[in-house]
């Protein structure tokens, strides 16, 4: 009777594993976003609980460093700087089945034939949002040449308004957009490879095609055509700005198109190359990485990919934070920004050529060296400081050759 009586018994309940994931919040994306994502996901897996965490600020990769480098990593986080994390043995690689039903580049950041990088979306990476009423009211049109983009800036800045909104202070990584949207048509667009050459010193950026992006830039600095706050606001100032209409432009990532206004409607195009061609800079969206210091490493990947492949995660990302999802059968949520459907529409577009967005690489093994994404943003500060364009292909040069030792 004790023997039936035992085999009748019910099985005893999972031990219960306590996963901690590192986030990030945003003016796009709240901490409501991802206790909801949590929550789903816990209610499939009773056994799971996560502890969410978030960083202090948007330097997510600044961060996650810190944590390294004091040996607290938690189990799961979003975003790092893969090659340093690679390089301390710190990341645990997924499963070639972990990418199944999502649309991401075959060896998306592999290092060494491993995968550390599961993304769950993508990006127009820069995108030029642009407020239309602004250009109306100086009688111009969204431009296709890059002539017509200058032109149209000095008649939005003689109407009144400052043709360009740039950030950087607190958030240096917010500088980049502008020059990296003049590099992707005037570099990229012809030379796709430009990157992974740089890295085999093939190419250099004292080169003429990558100068010739720079003096643009130079050109709509001497132009006036920035805000003059532009060193000192940060990329939370920036969506505040950007939402008052008091600017034409604002080149930024495809989150960008998340920012919403009372006063106007947000479109976005593509920055304007000499000749009209089309090029559209798109990236991989940050990535769930897995700690190898984890005492709980299969449950920890589960999470991760479910995370990846959860839809009202993605549709919440689409709606707010103007991301494309990797996954197939999300439509656009009510309330997703004009912006992004005017970005999704070029996404598309296949008869618009795409490039991979400076300075990112598919492959982790053509990234920059660890730190050149810094010493890129400093110079451009310089750049917008006043600094000449030789001086700043200098400055990336020798950082790239430090850094490369």
């Amino acid at each position: 009777m004790a023997l039936a009586l035992s085999g009748c018994a019910p099985a005893a309940p999972a031990e219960e594993v306590k996963l901690s994931f590192l986030t990030y919040t945003s003016p796009n994306v709240t901490k409501e976003t991802w206790e909801k994502a949590v929550a789903d996901i816990e209610a499939e897996n009773p056994n799971i609980k996560i502890e969410l965490l978030y960083t202090p600020d948007l330097d997510r990769q600044g961060y996650a460093k810190q944590l390294l480098a004091s040996g607290q990593l938690p189990d799961i986080l979003w975003d790092v700087p893969l090659t340093d994390f690679v390089d301390a043995g710190a990341l645990l690689p997924y499963e070639a089945s972990d990418f199944e039903g999502l649309n991401i580049p075959a060896g998306f950041n592999a290092v060494d034939g491993k995968q550390y990088s599961l993304a769950n979306g993508t990006f127009i990476y820069p995108g030029v949002f642009y407020n239309p009423d602004a250009f109306d009211a100086a009688g111009v049109g969204v431009p296709t040449t890059f002539d017509e983009l200058v032109d149209a800036a000095a008649a939005i800045k003689a109407n009144g308004k400052t043709p360009f909104l740039l950030s950087s202070g607190s958030d240096t990584w917010s500088t980049e957009f502008l020059l990296n949207a003049l590099v992707c048509t005037d570099v990229l667009g012809s030379n796709p490879d430009w990157l992974i050459q740089r890295k085999a010193d093939k190419v250099s950026f004292s080169d003429p095609e990558f100068v010739k992006a720079v003096n643009k830039f130079v050109e709509l600095r001497d132009a006036g055509s920035f805000n003059s706050d532009a060193l000192s606001i940060n990329y939370s100032q920036a969506n505040a700005a950007w939402a008052t209409g008091d600017y034409a432009m604002w080149p930024m990532g495809g989150w960008g198109g998340g920012v919403k206004s009372d006063v106007f409607t947000p479109g976005v195009f593509s920055m304007p190359t000499d000749d009209g061609t089309p090029i559209l800079p798109t990236v991989i969206g940050p990535s769930l990485y897995i700690s190898a210091t984890t005492a709980h490493p299969e449950e920890a990947r589960k999470v991760a990919v479910a995370l990846a492949g959860l839809t009202s995660l993605q549709e919440v990302q689409m709606k707010n934070d103007a991301q494309f999802p990797v996954i197939d059968g999300i439509t656009p949520p009510e309330g997703t920004t004009q912006a992004t459907l005017d970005g999704l529409k070029l996404y598309e577009d296949k008869s618009i050529k795409q490039v991979y967005g400076f300075p990112n690489t598919l492959s982790g093994d053509d990234m920059a060296p660890s730190g050149w994404t810094g010493e890129y943003d400093k110079a451009i500060q310089a750049l917008i400081g006043g600094g000449s364009s030789a001086d700043f292909v200098k400055a990336l040069d020798d950082a790239w050759a430090t850094l490369s030792k």
